[in-house]
């Protein structure tokens, strides 16, 4: 309760010595025919007892009797707090305020605001002293001086009983209303003239302790929050300190409260006490949180719909879909194109593709590469750039720092990082149904064999196919294992899809491309799909023109054979057996015909191979190792590799942009571009794995 402004400290209240002046109010004159000395009699027929210096009464008809307060509410029909508030109002209460003499200068009196924090009988234990925003402190605590008032000396609150504010209304409201404890004694004030049951404590925000919370035993109590930080933490120390102690707590942040605004601040811009007692019983009967529970009486009246799919029978429609595949296998090319083909409603190799808005975000390419493949694949699906247009969004992340989509704390909890919400605000604006991110190592930065990280990551990705009605496909790349994934096996158990793109197993033709489903929970898992890098766009054989087939079909076959060649050479210079190009017994095309490794290869394709290997400088004739006379040994070894020899007959490594040999480690990963004459002219063949760059020394290969 606020003190008065007389000038003089607070006493203790006599309620006792109240009764006459109570009872004279209440009641009017007394019955002198039936009163006897301090024992007055009211009424006709005196059944209403008082008596003035007990400070009792007794109402004989209605069998109650009590004290002043107990009067007060029995005439008044109202609880104990308003039986405080009509002593207030009568001017029986006694209000105070500490004197000019002891409050802390230099601060100007008129200024400040005392509240008295009283016990259960309404005596004086302590003051708080509001000073302002600009005094420092803004709030001093005031203790007994032991002569009857209160100071602000050091060590006054020493052994003084803290109190939550307005104890005494308090404890005399009816159990059954609801208590708010405010962050100050000014909203706990607002709130009392409004005629609702409110309390705080001393010390500020946070500072409400547990033998605060003894008063509100058995209560049902809302934690009022300020619109700021600390009404956050402040509210989280109630709710703290009730647990165990009310029977039902909330907390409630009141609509519309401005930046650090209170209750004080929503009452005075419109809201009202019942509005506010209709938030609070809102709040406290929230409905408790479970999970979602399917309403089978409901999906019985339904008929059920078969899985859609994004691209039909590949990627199913409002999930999660995980694209792995060696590196230099085109996946970035299959992502933008999958993405295109949605935007332009066509095909995607001859799939049906759900038409719609779509978003491509690579971390992997910048602009200037994504604007050339895009232009060639929108010539490939037969449309334009302008065709593409509002429909196709494209989001480059090369060179940005910080694109991960989560972090991890030192428990192992995701917490979703500012790339997650600019993510999701990208979908929204550019109102994309197919996401297409290249790829999960620049997106995601946990522990790859921490499988529940690793399924927290998914998990949050689902979010957005849940929240937004998206489907993504998320682009990884295999582990060094050569598995279809990287890291621990959470990878295909959080997800329900998973494709994989590889080079057919033959390797014959290093243009072609297999597309296989590596987890299917919604379709057949033995469907693939043939397709084949065509000046950079990815292409049916069936799409070409005839002419374009049968060159692609003829570059195919004279790679293929050209790996036999160099296959049969390496294993020749593995068993230190020369081979020549000269016309004799160790002619290569004669010898490898009858190897194993040659797969039935003839001696006149290997003699064309050979021409082929000489001409685009991948063979030569050189001294190869010295025999057991020391005598240097001749003959055919493939440029650039490592034991084959070289000319000065030291070993030392010969290295080239373009070299290799046909083993599995070192086999190309695209075919080269051959010489005018040897049927090269169709428009160029697949990039190397990083997509156009040539590869120098010991430079590593970049995935795609």
């Amino acid at each position: 309760m606020m003190a008065g402004s007389n000038g003089t400290a607070a006493q203790p209240i006599d309620l006792a010595a109240l009764m006459p002046k109570v009872a004279h109010r209440l009641l009017g004159e007394p019955n002198g025919r039936l009163s006897r000395g301090s024992r007055l009699r009211f009424g006709s027929k005196g059944s209403m007892e008082i008596d003035i210096e007990g400070g009792w009464f007794a109402d004989h008809e209605a069998d109650v009797r009590g004290g002043v307060l107990d009067l007060i509410r029995h005439r008044e029909h109202c609880d104990k707090a308003g039986a405080f508030r009509w002593l207030e109002a009568q001017g029986l209460k006694q209000e105070s305020r500490p004197t000019q003499s002891q409050r802390r200068a230099p601060v100007v009196s008129a200024g400040n605001t005392f509240y008295d924090y009283c016990d259960e009988d309404g005596a004086t234990l302590f003051r708080v002293e509001r000073r302002g925003k600009d005094a420092v402190p803004p709030f001093l605590q005031h203790g007994p001086d032991g002569r009857g008032g209160f100071h602000t000396a050091r060590g006054c609150m020493q052994g003084v009983r803290r109190v939550a504010y307005r104890l005494p209304e308090l404890a005399a409201a009816d159990p059954n209303e609801i208590v708010f404890v405010c962050e100050g004694e000014k909203d706990a004030d607002r709130l009392t003239s409004a005629g609702l049951v409110a309390t705080t404590n001393p010390g500020g925000a946070g500072k409400f302790t547990a033998d605060l919370a003894a008063p509100l035993q058995g209560r049902r109590v809302i934690a009022l929050q300020d619109n700021d930080e600390a009404g956050a933490k402040h509210v989280a120390a109630v709710l703290a300190a009730l647990n165990g102690v009310a029977a039902e707590t909330a907390s409630l942040l009141l609509p519309g409260l401005p930046p650090k605004g209170d209750v004080s601040d929503w009452l005075a811009n419109g809201g009202s006490a019942f509005d506010l007692k209709a938030l609070a019983e809102k709040a406290l009967h929230k409905p408790i949180d479970t999970f979602p529970i399917a309403d089978l009486t409901a999906w019985a009246q339904l008929e059920p719909e078969p899985k859609r799919f994004a691209m039909t029978g590949v990627i199913p429609e409002g999930e999660v879909t995980l694209f792995t595949g060696p590196g230099g296998t085109n996946k970035s090319t299959f992502g933008l194109q999958l993405c295109a083909c949605s935007a332009a409603a066509r095909p995607m190799l001859g799939v049906d593709v759900q038409a719609g808005p779509a978003l491509y975000v690579t971390a992997e390419d910048e602009d200037r590469e994504n604007h050339w493949r895009l232009r060639k694949i929108a010539s490939a699906i037969g449309t334009t750039l302008n065709g593409l247009a509002g429909k196709l969004s494209v989001v480059s992340l090369r060179g940005r720092l910080n694109n991960e989509l989560a972090t991890f704390d030192a428990e192992g909890r995701l917490r979703p990082a500012p790339a997650f919400a600019l993510l999701r605000e990208t979908i929204k604006a550019a109102a994309a149904k197919l996401i297409v991110l290249d790829n999960v190592g620049h997106l995601y930065i946990g522990n790859e064999n921490d499988r529940g990280q690793v399924t927290a990551f998914v998990n949050l990705l689902y979010q957005l196919c849940r929240e937004l009605g998206v489907t993504i496909v998320l682009i990884a790349h295999p582990n060094k294992a050569g598995d279809s994934y990287s890291g621990s096996t959470a990878w295909l158990n959080a997800v329900r899809s998973q494709i994989v793109l590889a080079r057919p197993e033959d390797g014959m033709d290093h243009d072609a491309r297999v597309l296989t489903l590596g987890k299917a929970n919604y379709a057949r898992p033995d469907q693939q799909l043939a397709f084949r890098w065509h000046d950079f766009a990815l292409v049916r054989d069936e799409d070409l023109t005839p002419d374009r087939r049968a060159e692609v079909a003829a570059i195919a076959r004279d790679n293929g054979d050209d790996a036999v060649f160099l296959r049969c050479l390496a294993e020749r210079t593995r068993q230190r057996r020369n081979v020549s190009e000269r016309s004799g017994r160790n002619l290569a095309p004669v010898v490898f015909a009858k190897m194993p490794e040659a797969k039935g290869l003839g001696k006149e394709r290997l003699e064309r191979s050979m021409d082929r290997l000489f001409r685009t400088g991948r063979i030569e004739r050189a001294e190869l190792w010295r025999g057991d006379d020391r005598k240097p040994v001749f003959g055919l070894r493939e440029i650039g590799v490592k034991g084959a020899g070289n000319a000065a007959g030291n070993g030392a490594e010969t290295r080239c942009a373009y070299a290799g040999n046909a083993t599995a480690e070192t086999q190309e990963t695209h075919t080269p571009l051959l010489r005018k004459g040897t049927g090269a002219a169709f428009q160029g063949s697949a990039p190397a794995p990083d997509d156009g760059e040539i590869v120098w020394e010991s430079q590593e290969i970049g995935d795609e």
